[in-house]
């Protein structure tokens, strides 16, 4: 005959559970709510590309169609045109303050770039040097542009330096440089070597932590007292503006998405370089690079301004603008 076990008392039953509630035990499951609950509070749809129009374009804007995509576009008064290029993570946006300031006297023409802003996507997928030289062309030709000053910042200033190089068109008639990249040692950061990565890259095109975009603008800027809640969430909107986030690991995935800086010396337009003296992206002293390779170029470095000085110093540098365009160098 079978004699049943003995039932375990209360405290064997505590010590049973207590087991199972271990400190490792613990520390996992808290990662892995933590983690779903990170990816719960970052994981975002895309905004529909109408939906940021409607809240993100400006009375003055227009939709070009150019190379099968609706450019976003933005055009300001008259006169001699003065075409302006965006760098990468940012929009037409940023040249707001030039835009007031230049339009009494110019027509101030400023675009998002594939990829970017209103525009979106581009429809190959293609974010090449090349492509951006391209599409620059295919804007001057679409508004008739025959003769245009031509600025850009960032990746806008690496795409003017080089059609401004290699186009034999003559339309550049000044070119303005911001923060330039072209001479400064190439790195890839978190952010792109994960773009680069399958499956990963994937993921990045739902998950966009919003803290990301106050972090980068905060890197971009010198005063963070400038970084405002409305400015984070207008870079935060176009980011997810739908197709923009694809177009970010796509970016990322070309190997060499830059021309050769040494075409710069092939420059031969009256040319301005500005730069920022706390520009953490890409140092100042690059800015003497340039300066030393463009025939006749004009340099300005402004102090307590980071990697965007048209947005942070909009006021003293689209006076310097003005000046340069009107021969007072």
């Amino acid at each position: 005959m079978e004699i049943p076990s003995p039932s375990p008392t209360p405290l064997e039953t505590a010590r049973k559970w207590l087991g199972f509630l271990s400190i490792s035990f613990l520390l996992r499951w808290t990662i892995l709510l933590f983690l779903g609950y990170w990816l719960w509070c970052n994981w975002h749809d895309d905004l529909p590309a109408e939906a940021a129009i409607q809240q993100y374009a400006l009375p003055d804007s227009r939709f070009l169609h150019i190379d099968n995509m609706d450019v976003h576009c933005r055009i300001s008064g008259k006169g001699d045109p003065i075409l302006l290029l965006h760098d990468a993570q940012s929009s037409l946006h940023t040249w707001d303050g030039w835009t007031a300031a230049l339009s009494d006297k110019y027509q101030v023409i400023s675009v998002d770039l594939p990829g970017f802003g209103l525009t979106g996507p581009h429809p190959r997928g293609s974010y090449s040097a090349f492509m951006y030289a391209s599409f620059l062309d295919s804007v001057a030709t679409h508004l008739n542009l025959r003769k245009f000053h031509l600025a850009g910042n960032g990746l806008g200033a690496q795409i003017a330096w080089h059609y401004a190089a290699e186009s034999t068109s003559g339309k550049v008639d000044k070119l303005i440089l911001l923060a330039a990249p072209g001479f400064e040692e190439k790195k890839s950061s978190i952010v792109n070597l994960l773009a680069r990565t399958p499956v990963i890259n994937r993921a990045l095109w739902k998950i966009t932590p919003r803290s990301f975009i106050n972090i980068m603008l905060e890197d971009v800027y010198s005063d963070d007292g400038l970084v405002t809640d409305s400015l984070v969430q207008r870079h935060f909107d176009l980011l997810l503006r739908s197709g923009n986030r694809k177009a970010f690991t796509d970016r990322a995935s070309v190997s060499d998405n830059r021309p050769p800086a040494d075409v710069v010396e092939k420059i031969a337009v009256p040319t301005l370089i500005l730069w920022g003296a706390e520009d953490t992206r890409i140092s100042p002293e690059h800015a003497y690079d340039f300066h030393r390779r463009i025939r006749g170029a004009f340099l300005k470095i402004y102090r307590n301004t980071g990697h965007w000085p048209q947005e942070e110093n909009p006021v003293q540098t689209a006076k310097d603008v003005r000046a340069f365009l009107e021969g007072k160098f």
